[in-house]
């Protein structure tokens, strides 16, 4: 514990005033430069009555400080046991608390190390659930990723399917189509299609529909 003397003491006050002074100062320049200046042709002339007084001044001054300085000593001699004697008086109080206070710390610590150790544990597979899950998580996303850019080129590539017997051709999507708006036909809605499976029968020269695994119909081509 470092220990200063008053004099580091009051120097470190009148240090901390000076900064703290310091905004009003830099505020008060651009005044104090334009006072200088509207008075500067007056002080000119005050100059010579300024040194005389300065001149007269200047003993008594000298005078005062020769004085003052045993009684500004003596109170610096008189203030510095007592600082001393506060501050000697202090570090012991100090050094019990701290004394007192490790040991509790210290038992709180150990106390507190089984649980925090054990929260630990617990954490542990959920950290490692976590960890697998993000590994799962980015897995899932990759194949995601492949199966939209096999969807993307799927979506590129232009499918057709025809189905040819004697002299005939069909196409797949043609007979799909058709078995829909024969179904629409008989008074139902195209929402109301939500799946639809078509056979196609050459020997018969028709395409047989089932909507919705009920209602069924028959599209001849």
């Amino acid at each position: 514990m470092g220990k200063k003397s008053a004099e580091e003491t009051f120097k470190e006050i009148a240090k901390e005033v000076t900064k703290a002074a310091e905004p009003v100062i830099k505020a008060a320049e651009p005044v104090i430069r334009d006072v200088k200046s509207a008075a500067k042709p007056y002080m000119d002339k005050a100059e010579p009555y300024i040194n005389d007084i300065k001149a007269k001044a200047e003993p008594v001054y000298n005078d005062i400080k020769a004085k003052a300085e045993p009684v500004y000593n003596d109170i610096k001699a008189k203030a510095e046991p007592v600082y001393k004697d506060i501050l000697s008086k202090a570090e012991p109080v100090y050094d019990g608390v701290k004394a007192k206070a490790e040991p509790i710390y210290n038992d709180l610590k150990t106390k507190a190390e089984p649980y925090i150790n054990k929260a630990k544990e617990k954490a542990a597979p959920a950290a490692e659930a976590v960890k697998k899950s993000s590994k799962k998580a980015a897995d899932v996303a990759k194949n995601v990723g492949n199966d939209i850019s096999k969807s993307a080129a799927k979506r590129k590539c232009k499918e057709e399917v025809f189905v040819q017997y004697n002299h005939h051709e069909v196409r797949t999507t043609d007979i799909v189509e058709r078995a829909k708006a024969d179904y629409i036909a008989k008074g139902n809605k195209m929402t109301d299609i939500k799946e639809i499976q078509v056979y196609i029968k050459p020997s018969d020269n028709a395409a047989y529909y089932v909507v919705n695994h009920q209602d069924t119909g028959k599209v001849e081509f």
